[in-house]
């Protein structure tokens, strides 16, 4: 994956000099960053290799390639794992009257919002750390991800890895859009091609599912997709077992009996009748998504939020 990032930064660009069509290749390259995501999601629940360390430093690396500090994505991501369907995890929820302001920032989170939120944290760690202590006491504690995300930076070298790693990707960014010159608005389509799928694929599995956390949906993709993105889609599977490594996804789902549901590409696609009432998603138990309830809480969730390793 990092081979690919070099190729795609610093020796894509040169090709396109001499022949643009070259550059066609950055789409199935965005879409590679699905792979690149489950690597790093790997990372954050220390499943990637048996060290920490070794974790970390990967996740560190693979974090610079998707253009956010690894510190901030696995605590955000963490802290999904245990607020999930709560009030600051449900995106699509809105109130029944369904107003424009909701209509208009879901559809700004869900069209790319999401992706570049996490790459403004490339500025926010350089705020100076009394700008962020203030900043963490004016925040309520019970507000969940916000709070925990500045505690996550204030936390041991927390702060001084995220700007190492800012530093890292601002410079390798750069250095690449100097490498490609007059053509560096490919680079930049393709940069907004990633927010978009990145932010669409953040809430797919969770999308119109009821608020206490008992569904977690399952898409079906065909094999070959599926083993490209890290058995990704079973997801469901995976917020019960958050230790479980990609490779043993796919057997521990058989394993309980499990059927997919609708398309992954359905279920993503989905997600564009915008915003839901938050009446129309209380527990129902409907048939074909229902989870065993609770499988976002729990000691995994809880203790791996208070650690940056």
């Amino acid at each position: 994956m990092l081979l690919l990032q070099m190729l795609l930064c610093f020796v894509l660009p040169w090709l396109v000099r001499e022949r643009p069509a070259w550059g066609l290749l950055l789409l199935p390259a965005c879409l590679v960053t699905l792979t690149l995501w489950a690597l790093i999601h790997e990372c954050m629940h220390g499943v990637l290799d048996p060290g920490a360390a070794v974790n970390r430093r990967w996740g560190r690396m693979l974090s610079w390639c998707f253009g956010a500090p690894y510190a901030l994505l696995r605590t955000g991501h963490l802290l999904h794992h245990r607020y999930n369907r709560q009030p600051q995890d449900a995106s699509e929820v809105c109130g029944s009257d369904r107003s424009r302001a909701e209509v208009l920032r879901y559809y700004a989170w869900l069209l790319g919002g999401l992706y570049l939120t996490e790459l403004a944290g490339n500025a926010l760690v350089w705020l100076p750390r009394g700008s962020i202590e203030g900043l963490q006491r004016r925040l309520d504690p019970q507000s969940g991800l916000a709070s925990r995300l500045t505690a996550a930076l204030l936390r041991g070298d927390g702060l001084r890895q995220a700007r190492l790693d800012a530093a890292a990707i601002t410079l390798s960014w750069g250095v690449a859009f100097v490498c490609w010159g007059p053509a560096w608005w490919m680079l930049a389509l393709f940069l907004l091609g990633r927010a978009l799928l990145v932010s669409m694929h953040d809430n797919l599995y969770h999308y119109g599912t009821a608020l206490d956390g008992s569904e977690v949906l399952t898409p079906g993709l065909p094999r070959w997709a599926s083993t490209a993105m890290l058995h990704f889609n079973y997801h469901a599977t995976h917020h019960r077992q958050p230790r479980l490594p990609w490779r043993e996804l796919p057997a521990a789902f058989a394993a309980e009996g499990g059927s997919e549901g609708a398309s992954w590409l359905g279920c993503l696609l989905a997600q564009l009748a915008g915003p839901l009432p938050r009446e129309a998603l209380q527990p129902a138990g409907r048939a074909g998504m229902a989870q065993p309830p609770g499988v976002h809480r729990g000691e995994h969730a809880d203790r791996d939020t208070r650690s940056t390793t």
